[in-house]
């Protein structure tokens, strides 16, 4: 009777361990769309897709979360990668480097999150890039009409 007790707790203690983990889950699931909201606020998504971009053409790379990078190019264009899947610490560390291989990045080549040490850690793979357009001002439109 004793062990049964025992094992029956311990199963408890699991079950609700694992009812954590998943509550911790969703919790970065809601943080990391929280995240991609704060930057879509001044974006449009088009829904048109590149799969390549000239590295000499790139701007700034902002590191969204860990499936979300955007690439601001000269030219004021902006594209959302998203990635084919999470990535992990990226969101964390921010900070890609990648090889540029016959003059591109593309999708599903390879990039390293590297930390502020510039140690490297996780290797994951560019998604489609898929063209941003800014918002249109309010303020701006109601002073032309």
């Amino acid at each position: 009777m004793m062990k049964f007790r025992q094992i029956g707790f311990g199963a408890l203690i699991v079950a609700l361990a694992a009812g954590s983990v998943a509550g911790d889950e969703n919790k970065d699931a809601k943080d990391e769309m929280t995240k991609l909201d704060k930057a879509m606020v001044k974006y449009d998504r088009t829904g048109d897709t590149k799969s390549c971009l000239s590295p000499s053409r790139i701007r700034t790379t902002r590191v969204i979360d860990d499936e979300h990078i955007i690439f601001e190019m000269r030219g004021k264009k902006v594209f959302l990668n998203t990635l084919p899947r999470r990535c992990p610490r990226l969101g964390y560390n921010k900070s890609i480097r990648y090889t540029v291989r016959a003059g591109s990045i593309c999708k599903n080549d390879i990039f390293e999150v590297f930390d502020s040490s510039g140690l490297i850690g996780t290797s994951c793979s560019f998604g489609q890039f898929e063209q941003l357009e800014k918002k249109k001002d309010d303020k701006k439109e109601a002073v032309t009409k």
